[in-house]
Parts: C-alpha cells; sequence; structure tokens
C-alpha cells in the first residue's frame, strides 16, 4: 500500500529520510504555537505528546495526490511549491516500523465521539492496523474553500506515528 505525502522542494528526503515534526530541526512551528499555546519547538513537542504518545512522531499521508479547484489556490500553492512523494506503508509495517495509525475524518463526515482521541489540530481517531486505511474514499477536494478557511478541512487524511519519527529512505519514492 502506497500513501503520499508532500515536502519542500529541494528536501533531502531521499537522503535524510522522511522527518517527523519532533525529527525535522526546520520544523515550521507556528502551524501549532496557536493551538498548543507554546512558543518553543521543545514546548510543542511536550504539547503533542500530551495529546497521545506518539503524536509528535506522526506524519501526515493522504491516500491520493492533492487536487485543487478555483476555489482552493492554497492547495494548488502547495503542490506547486512541493514534491510529491509515495512512501510503502505496507514495508514499514512489515519492518516494524508503525506504532499506530490515525485517520483524521474530512469535517464533512459524521463519526462517533468516542472513536475521537482528544481535540488537538484536528479530530483524529486510532484505527487498528494500517488495513483500516481506505484506499477507496473519494476525497471532496470541490468542498475546499480558501474564502471559507476550508484548506484541508474537507479532507480525509491519515496521521501515521512511526518508531523513531523518521521514515528511511528505502521506502519513499519522489514521483
Amino acid at each position: 500500500m502506497k500513501l503520499y505525502h508532500y515536502v519542500p522542494k529541494k528536501s533531502n528526503v531521499l537522503k535524510e529520510g522522511l522527518l517527523s515534526f519532533a525529527n525535522n530541526p526546520n520544523a515550521d512551528i507556528n502551524y501549532y504555537t496557536k493551538r498548543s499555546g507554546k512558543t518553543t519547538k521543545a514546548g510543542i513537542v511536550d504539547w503533542m505528546e500530551s495529546c497521545f504518545n506518539g503524536r509528535s512522531r506522526g506524519i501526515r499521508f493522504f491516500t491520493s495526490p492533492l487536487q485543487w479547484t478555483e476555489k482552493s489556490l492554497r492547495i494548488k500553492e502547495l503542490v506547486d511549491n512541493s514534491e510529491l512523494l509515495s512512501v510503502d506503508i505496507t514495508k514499514l509495517n512489515e519492518d516494524g516500523l508503525i506504532e499506530a495509525v490515525y485517520l483524521k475524518p474530512s469535517i464533512f463526515e459524521k463519526c462517533n465521539p468516542t472513536d475521537i482521541e482528544k481535540y488537538i489540530d484536528e479530530y483524529l481517531i486510532k484505527l487498528n492496523s494500517i488495513e483500516d486505511i481506505d484506499l477507496n474514499y473519494q476525497q471532496t477536494f470541490d468542498k475546499c474553500d480558501d474564502s471559507k478557511g476550508l484548506r484541508m478541512a474537507p479532507l480525509r487524511f491519515y496521521v501515521v506515528v512511526i518508531k523513531g519519527g523518521v521514515i528511511p529512505p528505502k521506502y519513499i519514492k519522489k514521483i
């Protein structure tokens, strides 16, 4: 099973691996400062770990490449300024590198609140295994709307918690 991730252009991911927030020395803390109330990377890592064990070693994945419309030019900007990677999740799992898998449902999906981990920057539902990843789910790219502040909220994605917080290069391919 392959999942997709975006990294900044000219990254060293094929040499250094795909780094989680905790392991990335260049991680942008601005995304999390408002949500966490913390102003340092170390503070944000501590906050993430207080949400659930492994959150700071989680890496976000999509089941298909991102698409955009005239209403979601921020997604187009992300795609244009990034390199698309595919990661062999099956092989990662076989090699014992996956600690946990979480689903972040679309804001338009109904989900059982008892299945939801603590609210952090998104609702996350812990899955039993990678087998619960739904590769057939049809993303709602048409509901992404910059004017309504709906960039990624309409999209379903997965957070995979990685042992050590780094996916080695051998599992990664540039698309």
